[in-house]
């Protein structure tokens, strides 16, 4: 009887297109970390820690790596301050966050990075993009806990969702995502999606800037977006509903224009309104 359940249910997770091996992983719900993707995101271990294709040396061994496309969200696994950002050998473009006691999380093989050193994060904040720089030979993010200061690895990771445990071919759902600061889940000025409220400005050239809320003040700004001069009006307001704001603006000619924000830079925009020129104030 026990084994006609367990195959009935292991036949209908194929029919979904999900593979969960069963009894594969456990929940640990005190653990210090969760998965370093968004919340509801699912993404399938290629390497465990230990195996014996690149996870076994003192910088790998208790390493997880998952496969997916480029460009995936990845986010900070606990809150800490980011001890480096930029490019590494072997790891490509790679980010460590500093959690104390030389305990850094380890992001590799991304392919941005949109925090700085010296900048504190959230769980669940977005700290970049993945992909496959450095030594990889497809689009996966490489995960690990190291010490921070030799990047050797120290530990595997501990998560809510699995605890230590990643096998091969298991692909867990996480439940890593910021917690909502008001009562309808609304960010109307956070651009970076970390729960505070960020500035974005049109200067005198036209260009569209945008000053990261660091915790106690605004730190230097970043252009993401240029001619922004003829615009009468410009605001940020999470359009999406994806918990970071986007840019709305009506241009010269009277269009309503909504920019995505697309891993904190502006996409391509889309017309959602015209006849917006003889408004007096527009917002969201």
């Amino acid at each position: 009887m026990r084994r006609g359940i367990a195959v009935a249910l292991t036949m209908l997770l194929a029919c979904l297109g999900t593979t969960v091996p069963l009894g594969s992983a456990h929940a640990a719900p005190g653990a210090p970390f969760k998965l370093p993707y968004p919340a509801g995101s699912a993404y399938t271990i290629t390497q465990t820690p230990g195996s014996g294709y690149s996870h076994n040396d003192d910088y790998n061994r208790h390493a997880v790596d998952f496969a997916m496309p480029t460009g995936t969200p990845i986010v900070a696994s606990a809150a800490g301050t980011v001890y480096f950002e930029g490019w590494s050998t072997g790891g490509g473009i790679m980010a460590l966050i500093d959690h104390g006691n030389n305990r850094c999380s380890q992001y590799a093989h991304l392919s941005s990075t949109i925090v700085d050193a010296g900048q504190r994060v959230a769980q669940g904040q977005r700290i970049g993009t993945s992909g496959a720089t450095g030594n990889a030979t497809g689009p996966h993010l490489h995960w690990n806990i190291v010490h921070c200061n030799s990047q050797l690895s120290r530990e595997i990771p501990d998560s809510v969702e699995t605890g230590t445990n990643y096998p091969t071919g298991y692909a867990p759902v996480s439940r890593n995502g910021l917690q909502t600061l008001w009562p309808d889940g609304e960010r109307v000025s956070d651009f970076s999606g970390d729960g505070k409220s960020d500035v974005l400005g049109v200067n005198s050239s036209g260009n569209l800037l945008y000053y990261p809320h660091n915790g106690t003040g605004l730190s230097s700004p970043r252009q993401i977006g240029q001619g922004w001069g003829t615009f009468k009006h410009v605001m940020a307001a999470d359009w999406s509903g994806d918990g970071a704001a986007d840019v709305l603006g009506v241009d010269g000619s009277g269009r309503l224009l909504y920019y995505p924000n697309n891993s904190y830079k502006l996409t391509a925009p889309t017309q959602i309104g015209q006849g917006w020129g003889t408004f007096k104030h527009v917002m969201a």
